[in-house]
Order: structure tokens, then sequence, then C-alpha cells
């Protein structure tokens, strides 16, 4: 026959029934909540932002070719390695390259020398491969551009050489005698203005690039070509004999 419990008990085994339910309940809410989701292993793809080409850094540039075309302040030149732009303003020096020979070497004239390869002997003696004659810049010669030439002041002409008062690019001071050759070759540089800047002839510009890659001038240079070709940078001048 069935059991009857009074219902005091009853009362107590419900209570503990409902007791233990609610302690499950909550461990289970408890794991729930701490568990972790699933990482996946492989890597996260984002979207790559192609980076812009950086400005050219301040500092001093130049641009060395034909001239392609001018349009107001603008100059297209033509490079080995493509065209380059270059922009000049009133402020920009401009000078232009001719022909010269020897007897426009005179004592007080201002020479760049670049000595031939090997040409520096003993004794401070040079043997010029090219001479460029230039315009003193504020009562001084100007230092040469370049680290394997000399410039300075001749101090006297006699025959096929001369001595100079010279300055190398490092700004170390000599007084070397140079030798002439029948192959050294002679450019007078002297002050010119826009209209020399025409459409075929050579030009080495010096300044500064912007953020386009324009080269801002402060000085340019210019000579004719040589049967259609330029010189390169650092090398012989046209029209040199």
């Amino acid at each position: 026959m069935p059991v009857i419990l009074p219902p005091a008990r009853l009362t107590r085994l419900a209570i503990l029934t409902l007791t233990g339910a609610t302690a499950l309940s909550i461990a289970a809410c408890s794991a729930s909540n701490n568990s972790k989701p699933a990482t996946s292993a492989g890597p996260t793809s984002s979207a790559v932002t192609p980076s812009s080409p950086s400005a050219s850094p301040n500092g001093k540039s130049w641009v060395s070719g034909m001239i392609a075309s001018v349009a107001g302040d603008a100059i297209q030149v033509t490079q080995q390695a493509g065209t380059a732009t270059v922009d000049f303003t009133p402020s920009t020096k401009i000078t232009e390259l001719t022909p010269a020979q020897l007897t426009d070497v005179t004592a007080g004239s201002c020479v760049a020398v670049h000595p031939t390869r090997g040409g520096a002997g003993a004794a401070g003696t040079i043997t010029a491969d090219s001479v460029r004659i230039s315009p003193a810049v504020d009562g001084q010669c100007p230092a040469p551009k370049h680290h394997a030439g000399i410039s300075g002041t001749v101090g006297s002409v006699a025959g096929n050489t001369f001595t100079l008062n010279a300055t190398d690019a490092s700004g170390n001071s000599s007084q070397p005698t140079v030798t002439v050759t029948d192959t050294t070759q002679y450019t007078k540089q002297a002050a010119t203005d826009a209209q020399a800047l025409a459409q075929g002839r050579c030009i080495a510009a010096r300044g500064t690039k912007d953020g386009s890659g324009t080269l801002q001038a402060t000085s340019i240079s210019v000579q004719s070509a040589d049967n259609g070709t330029c010189p390169q940078p650092g090398g012989r001048h046209h029209h040199q004999r």
C-alpha cells in the first residue's frame, strides 16, 4: 500500500528539490558565461592601402638633358631616364655656355678644370681634359660642382700651360700648373636670360624638387646640342674647341 508522508516532511522534500534545481541552473549559467568563443587559427584579413609615392626630400637636385618644350615658366626636359619638369622664376640664374679657346684663358680669369684620366700628376701638375671660363661671383670664382674638378683664378699663362690659384670641391687650396693639349676642350660661361631656353637646346638645372617631382630651379646652364645630343652630367661639354 502507498506510503503517505506527513505534510511537514513533504514540504522539506519540495524545498530540497527546488534548491538543487536552482543550484544546477546557476552552475550551468556560470559555465556558459565563462566559456570563450572559438578563435580561428587563420590570419585575419584586412584591406591594404597602397602608399603614395613620397615627395623628393628637400636638398640640392639637378635635371640635365634636352629641352623638349617651354611654356611660360615651365620647361619639359628629355633625360635618359624619362621626362622631367623644370620651373624657373625671374630670380633663377641663367647662364649660357659657348665655344671658347685657349686665348680666352687670361690672367685673372675664373676657370674650372676637369683633368684627364690620370691627369693629376706629380708636383702639382694637371693635364686638362676640359676648361670652363666663367665670370666671378661676388668677386670670387665659383667652386667646382664635381669632386673630380678644380677651379680658381688664373695666375699666369705661358704657351700651353697656366698657373692656377685653385680650390677643389672639398675646399682645399693649391697652386697647380695646368697643361692643355690639342684635345683639351674649352667653353665660356656668361649670364643670359630666358630667351636662351629654346626647344632642342641642352640644359643643366639645379635647385630643389617639390612634392610633385618638379625641379624648382635656382640656376640653369644652357648650351647648344651637338649633332642632336647633349653632354652627360659631369662629362665633357660640346662645342669646346
